[in-house]
């Protein structure tokens, strides 16, 4: 799905949309349509980070060091 992170430039206000197509977002806080897109959370956590990483990211375990985690 085309989830995005928005800026808001008029009111700082974050927030996540759905764009379909050529749709144009507006901030749901003060109407603006002027936003700066973000990276999206899962963009961010990059390499080695979630679920199928490696190291402290492991969810399948409780010490973060097992075969699930490679």
């Amino acid at each position: 799905m085309p989830i995005f992170d928005f800026v808001c430039t008029r009111c700082k206000h974050q927030f996540e949309a759905l764009v379909l197509g050529g749709d144009q977002p507006e901030c749901p806080k003060c109407g603006g349509k002027k936003l700066k897109k973000q990276p999206s959370a899962v963009a961010r956590r990059g390499k080695g980070g979630g679920e199928g990483g490696s190291g402290s990211g492991c969810t399948g375990c409780a010490g973060g060091n097992c075969a699930s985690c490679h």
